[in-house]
């Protein structure tokens, strides 16, 4: 066995303390023949060095070489197998140089290489001129009557005095020149996996003495060192071709992923790549049909295009066949010879017209099972399909998974692509203003003004009165902007399709949007010269649209509900969904004349940053950068970041407005907020969780105390910060702390008997 010879190598090549090395053990043991006084370690190691250099083409051998052998000393000779890399290296010609080499080194008559051929379990004999394949003497390695076949099918040497005389080899060698062979020493070449390539068979005649230990040492360490570099050299090839794979299906794939490509197109490259990478005279791809009870062959021939489609198909069942076992097992199938095998479908052939010898064939794996099979037939030079060729195989299996999900998804993408179109549509139509309420706002624009509508502390008094904020709005708009710059057909339009976009949820609805942009009109109308034409347009567009399709519950708890919109936004859920609705509304309604691109640019891009700003996961790092300037004594209106850090508490403070109205106002406003609140923690309750106090309908008592603190902590530092900036807002400065004032009374009041006036009112019922 291979561990045998490497056993035996190991005590050869360490010697006891006290010995000499195993070459000068070589150099030094006396022999019979007074010339082996001259073998050195530079014998030794001078028959390595093919195996250490790059050999291509079988050479000759003479006395030159020997003494080029001879010269080389042993470091010289360990530097060359350091530096052994070659793409190819022909082994029968480096078997037979070495073969000669120890032959002479020997002494012997003749030596006989037998090459192994694993496909048919048998050895023959190679001469050093090629011959034809059927020239060849082959022996069965389970015949163990020859020397050679005993060592390749064992794995060991074999060191016999007299063949003539050894009755476990009653056919003795396998080759005789005419002349009566005595002494055998049969070496196997084996590599540190256990492969056995090949087996050296040296000779000596009846008149020559028979083989020493010494002869033993010299062969078994050669073989030993022949067998690391068959190994190595395998290794790194195979390597080498993992590696080219590996560059050219990447190479392949950012093909793919750059600019679709069809399926068929990307396999037929990958299979013939692999055509040429295991060497093999044609491949196949087989995908499952899910409607039938087929399969689908594309046969990709060897003069076949890269830009063309696969020159054949051909459909059989799925039950029959390599490629049909394949895919029910989902188990690779290595057959060496198709035509002595039950497995094989014979009706390929016949309807191809093509021979099938070996074959290769692999399932193509995806998440849901077996969705093909890859299959390559015919190793040229006929072999047969390596394991190594199996493990190069799948990874042309697992990219030609890859390919087929990623079809598969892109396939479902496109489609769903042009479903979202045909849903969006439908959508739009949906979206379409009333024709009655368009009808009415185009034909009565304006209304009569409440008297305190420039006052922060205004707010629609009935519900009634929202049916009038259309005209409300547009009275804004046309204060502020230039109503030359306005399309007031679309601008009717954009109103009533916003008001038609906002769900109808307690607080986050149109009436909030309308009370924002209120807030806003009052402060830009008192700060006109402070902020551009732009600006204020954008502002006001922001304010409008900023909680467009508010879905009623928090950023917070969408992702724990693993909601669609959590999924597309990583964070400020909420702001950009109503970005997107923003940009979408403003795509289909050019409200504003004479945008260039420019323009349009910059007011889209202020429009995100307000409706980004209303987050209050951002409003406290932006409020304490700008508190930070304000000290500094650094603000400055010329300093765009500045302008920004003030637009941004502006949106927070229009959007916190409601906690700056009298108290029955804000109240209602209150109300509102905690009706939504509420729906969403009784979602929290179901789900097991502990909502907060706030989102909590049995801790309605805490809602005074909750109020404080949020007006402590948010509303009040905000419109605080914005009072410094625009003194002119302190209005809602004074609003929000007379609001708190009320909440803390009610708390102070809480449990204390107090005169209600209707409770003197006596009931006509009671």
């Amino acid at each position: 066995m291979a561990h045998l010879t490497r056993k035996k190598l190991q005590i050869i090549t360490k010697p006891k303390r006290g010995e000499s090395s195993l070459e000068e053990n070589v150099g030094r043991t006396p022999v019979t023949n007074s010339s082996n006084k001259s073998t050195s370690k530079s014998t030794v190691w001078r028959v390595l060095a093919p195996f250490v250099r790059v050999t291509k083409k079988p050479k000759e051998f003479d006395d030159e070489q020997f003494s080029f052998y001879l010269k080389k000393k042993p470091e010289v000779l360990l530097r060359d197998l350091s530096t052994f890399m070659s793409d190819s290296v022909d082994l029968p010609s480096l078997f037979h140089e070495t073969s000669d080499v120890l032959k002479k080194v020997t002494k012997s008559a003749w030596v006989s290489l037998y090459l192994v051929d694993t496909a048919t379990n048998e050895i023959y004999q190679s001469a050093n001129v090629l011959t034809r394949e059927r020239h060849k003497v082959r022996w069965k390695i389970e015949d163990q009557s020859f020397v050679a076949t005993y060592v390749a099918k064992n794995k060991e040497y074999v060191l016999v005095k007299d063949i003539l005389l050894d009755i476990r080899f009653p056919n003795g060698v396998g080759y005789d020149d005419g002349t009566f062979p005595k002494s055998v020493l049969c070496i196997p070449i084996v590599t540190p996996s256990g492969d056995c390539f090949a087996v050296l068979e040296f000779v000596r005649t009846i008149d020559q003495k028979p083989y020493q230990e010494n002869d033993l040492k010299i062969c078994v360490m050669v073989s030993a060192w022949m067998g690391v570099a068959i190994h190595q050299n395998q290794e790194r090839l195979a390597l080498k071709r993992q590696q080219e794979l590996n560059d050219y299906l990447l190479d392949l794939i950012k093909c793919y992923f750059e600019d679709h490509v069809i399926m068929e197109k990307l396999m037929s490259e990958v299979i013939k790549f692999a055509k040429i990478t295991l060497g093999a005279e044609r491949g196949s791809f087989f995908i499952l049909d899910k409607d039938s009870d087929e399969m689908v062959a594309h046969l990709f021939d060897e003069d076949c295009d890269s830009d063309s489609s696969p020159s054949k198909k051909v459909r059989f069942s799925k039950d029959r066949g390599i490629a049909g076992l394949v895919a029910q097992t989902g188990i690779t199938v290595n057959i060496k010879d198709a035509y002595k095998d039950s497995r094989f479908n014979k009706e390929i052939d016949q309807k191809t017209g093509f021979i099938t010898r070996s074959i290769l064939c692999m399932p193509v794996v995806g998440a849901k099972g077996v969705l093909g099979v890859v299959q390559v037939v015919n190793k040229k030079n006929g072999g047969c399909f390596s394991q190594a060729d199996e493990t190069l195989f799948k990874t042309f299996s697992l990219y030609c998974s890859l390919a087929m999900h990623y079809t598969d998804v892109h396939t479902q993408t496109v489609k769903q692509k042009h479903l979202n179109v045909i849903n969006l549509r439908a959508v739009q139509l949906q979206q379409v203003p009333c024709i009655h309420d368009f009808t009415y706002f185009t034909e009565q624009p304006k209304v009569s003004m409440p008297v305190d509508f420039d006052s922060f502390s205004w707010y629609i008094p009935h519900t009634s009165e929202m049916a009038l904020a259309p005209q409300y709005i547009l009275y804004i708009i046309t204060q502020l902007i230039d109503v030359r710059d306005i399309d007031f057909d679309t601008l009717y339009k954009f109103i009533l399709t916003v008001r038609k976009l906002y769900r109808d949820i307690p607080y986050h609805n149109f009436e909030h949007a309308f009370n924002v942009c209120h807030c806003m009109y009052v402060i830009l109308k008192r700060n006109l010269i402070r902020f551009t034409k732009l600006e204020v347009k954008a502002l006001l567009t922001a304010c409008i649209c900023h909680d467009l399709d508010h879905v009623g519950l928090t950023n917070s708890f969408l992702p724990i509900i693993h909601h669609d919109l959590a999924v597309l936004y990583e964070s400020s859920i909420l702001e950009n969904h109503h970005w997107q609705m923003t940009l979408r509304l403003l795509n289909q309604h050019a409200i504003y004349k004479n945008f260039n691109e420019t323009t349009r640019r910059i007011f889209l891009k202020e429009i995100h940053k307000a409706i980004i700003a209303t987050d209050l996961a951002l409003y406290f790092e932006c409020k304490s950068t700008l508190i930070n300037i304000i000290k500094s004594k650094t603000f400055t209106w010329s300093n765009k970041a500045h302008r920004t850090s003030v637009k941004s508490v502006m949106m927070n403070a229009c959007d916190l407005s409601g906690n700056c109205k009298p108290f029955l106002a804000a109240k209602k406003i209150t109300d509102n907020l905690y009706r939504e609140f509420y729906r969403q923690g009784d979602q929290e309750k179901e789900m097991g969780t502990c909502p907060l106090s706030v989102m909590d309908r049995d801790k309605e008592d805490q809602i005074p105390d909750d109020q404080i603190r949020f007006m402590n902590v948010v509303v009040i530092p905000c419109v605080d910060t914005l009072r410094i900036i625009l003194p002119n807002t302190r209005d809602l400065y004074l609003g929000a702390l007379m609001l708190r004032s009320t909440w803390q009374d009610i708390v102070d009041t809480k449990g204390k008997k107090i005169w209600r006036q209707d409770d003197s009112i006596v009931s006509t019922y009671m």
